[in-house]
């Protein structure tokens, strides 16, 4: 064999066989970080062909009189998006273990599938291969009327399993339950890292290393246990072997009073710019998290995109955050209710989060800094009875936006296009739904962040169960997995 490879022409062939091979299955070796810098965000993404899906959707923990849901779509994708031949195969919602019946599926592109509500939920998956894997997203919902953990409602898109993680804003204080929940979809145990950091710097934490993830299963790392007294921390989760989903669940009390549950949205990676999309409208906390993993001091300045364009809080024009730490500022004040969002530039890496409370500070939501669009972003709302806000920031210049709003039999109840000024952040409502729907938003020139919020009444009723979420907009893997990647074709020749 070694003789025929070291004639060129059969080296040249092995090598556009591989090729052809990666390009045909969508599959990307040894893949380079992807390139996501402003100019970057404005170039026409590759697009490759996804033929296999599978995204965890975590639950909360027992207790309480509580429902959970998943709710799900192969999304209805551009003309021309490449899929994968053959027959739609239906795409299942079920249970983690590998032999659990689904309680789902996916059976038609552009329809939504659920799985039953239940008042027992446990972790499920979504997970498939065929035509209709490319795009398909699902979001885990559960909501509870009453009980000291869970009350409220607490709503995350289903996440991919990587070895990659950042979350901002988590806390090991007594006044708040925080659990780092790790889902392996794998057939093989995986094996994780935990770096944390905290408002002293980064804390050396024995316990939040070495973490074995079983085959088809969850582990759990209550933050209150490892990181105690410990408020206001970031989490930098690194899978050593193997890959995992990772979430943050998050409840608040006081004196043995329900303060909200939620999970916390997961932050892009540490950079000099950096944006944090989707602050929610109206009054109540909005508390910033500004993490620096770096070993310098850390200058970053603070521009606020609003509705009317971008400006500089007063006195907080620059924040200093030390090496290592995280630092925490106040923003209700000078934000003034308005739907915004929030540029960071920084002479070192970082990231951020965004808590918001509603007006009762009975429950919240958490926004984690996010890369710009690059290519269309599907979100799958649940059911709502207020209004929800899509907030589109254009942080650098003017910039365009197309968006969808569909059913869950696939029929489109809004589109439209519209200029997003520079600077600035404009939020488009959407009524109540008492189905399921979900959301296309396509950047089509410029610079684009955004995320969806949820908030409840001005004036809720008494018996409402506040509905508080913050839900990020990320580019499809259909659009974003060849970006700034490069296939290994020598793997062909050894």
């Amino acid at each position: 064999m070694s003789r025929l490879l070291s004639d060129p022409r059969l080296r040249i062939g092995a090598v556009v066989a591989a090729m052809a091979v990666l390009a045909g299955l969508g599959i990307v070796t040894h893949p380079g970080k992807a390139d996501t810098r402003v100019e970057a965000a404005t170039t026409e993404p590759s697009r490759v062909i996804v033929n296999r899906t599978a995204l965890a959707c975590p639950v909360l923990s027992a207790g309480g009189k509580m429902t959970s849901v998943v709710n799900a779509v192969s999304p209805t994708l551009p003309d021309g998006t490449p899929t994968s031949a053959g027959a739609a195969q239906p795409l299942s919602i079920a249970p983690l273990p590998a032999t659990s019946n689904p309680v789902g599926s996916l059976l038609k592109r552009g329809t939504i599938g659920s799985s039953p509500v239940s008042s027992k939920p446990v972790p499920l998956s979504i997970q498939g291969t065929g035509p209709l894997a490319a795009g398909t997203v699902g979001t885990s919902t559960t909501t509870a009327p009453d009980g000291e953990v869970n009350r409220g409602m607490a709503s995350v898109p289903c996440q991919l399993p990587g070895s990659d993680f950042w979350f901002v804003g988590a806390s090991g204080a007594s006044d708040r339950r925080d659990v780092l929940v790790l889902t392996n979809l794998d057939s093989i145990n995986a094996e994780v890292n935990v770096s944390v950091y905290s408002r002293a710097g980064a804390a050396d934490l024995p316990a939040a290393r070495g973490i074995v993830v079983p085959a088809h299963g969850t582990s759990e790392l209550f933050l209150r246990q490892v990181a105690p007294d410990l408020r206001d921390i970031a989490l930098h989760v690194e899978s050593t072997g193997g890959r995992v989903a990772a979430a943050v669940r998050s409840n608040a009390s006081s004196a043995g009073k329900p303060l909200g549950v939620d999970w916390l949205n997961q932050s892009a990676d540490p950079a000099t710019m950096s944006f944090v999309p989707a602050v929610a409208p109206g009054n109540g906390q909005r508390i910033l998290s500004i993490a620096n993993p770096t070993d310098l001091q850390a200058t970053v300045s603070l521009t606020i995109n609003g509705p009317n364009g971008p400006f500089k809080p007063a006195g907080l024009e620059t924040v200093m955050v030390d090496a290592g730490a995280v630092k925490t500022v106040a923003l209700d004040k000078v934000l003034n209710g308005d739907a915004s969002g929030i540029t960071l530039t920084s002479d070192q890496p970082v990231t951020a989060a965004l808590r918001a409370t509603d007006a009762s500070r009975t429950e919240f939501s958490s926004i984690g800094s996010a890369d710009a669009l690059a290519g269309p972003a599907y979100l799958v709302l649940p059911a709502h009875r207020q209004p929800v806000v899509l907030q589109v920031t254009a942080p650098g210049k003017t910039a365009s936006v197309k968006f969808e709003l569909r059913d869950a039999v696939g029929r489109a109840l809004v589109t439209r296009a519209l200029d997003i000024v520079n600077g600035a952040t404009t939020p488009i409502s959407f009524p109540a739904q008492p189905r399921p729907t979900y959301l296309m938003v396509q950047q089509t020139r410029g610079t684009v962040v955004a995320g969806v919020t949820l908030m409840p009444a001005p004036k809720p009723s008494k018996d409402d169960v506040p509905q508080v979420a913050a839900w990020p907009l990320s580019t499809s893997l259909v659009f974003r997995a060849q970006l700034g990647a490069q296939p290994d074709v020598s793997a062909a020749l050894r």
